[in-house]
């Protein structure tokens, strides 16, 4: 299907219809007002982390970014490579725009925006990486400002790397931390 250079191959409909619907019915993703978070019912095992430095009015989409969106984007790559064998590709879900399969271990300039069709951070819309086997996936929201990563492969891999590029978690296993 693909050469051993691609890096992102657009989804065929049926394919990219099958996966949101996978998604979907695995995490009750719904869309939501801005004040109805987070959109998804957050799984265990499960990290959802703030990417605002400031938490706006529940009204208001605008936030200020706490996280540099090519840092993540860097991290994620690594974690990604670190979970997936060379020739495998992760299905990568953007809420009403075409869906790719992305193959980690192909991308050569993680830290360079233009690389990324669909980066990690959720500059506008939903962006979904998940596993083939849907057994590891993150969900970014852009209006509550977060990036929820399930699975204990992924969760591993993000918290090993993570050199505080994301700092405050918002909830475990979708309570917060006080809940938890």
């Amino acid at each position: 299907m693909t050469d051993g250079s691609v890096v992102w191959a657009r989804l065929s409909d049926s394919e990219h219809f099958r996966v949101w619907d996978d998604f979907v019915a695995l995490a009750s993703f719904r869309i939501v007002h801005p004040d109805g978070w987070p959109g998804i019912l957050e799984p265990s095992p499960s990290v959802t982390w703030d990417l605002a430095r400031e938490r706006p009015a529940p009204t208001d989409m605008s936030w200020h970014c706490a996280v540099e969106p090519d840092d993540l984007n860097v991290l994620f790559h690594d974690a990604f490579k670190a979970c997936v064998d060379r020739d495998e590709w992760l299905y990568v879900l953007d809420w009403r725009h075409p869906g790719y399969r992305f193959w980690p271990h192909r991308l050569t300039e993680p830290e360079n925006e233009a690389s990324w069709v669909v980066p990690v951070f959720p500059d506008g819309d939903y962006y979904i990486f998940l596993s083939q086997d849907l057994s590891f996936w993150t969900f970014g929201h852009p209006w509550e400002a977060s990036l929820c990563v399930h699975g204990d492969r992924l969760l591993e891999a993000v918290e090993t790397r993570n050199s505080g590029t994301l700092s405050r978690v918002l909830r475990r296993n979708g309570r917060e931390p006080r809940e938890a």
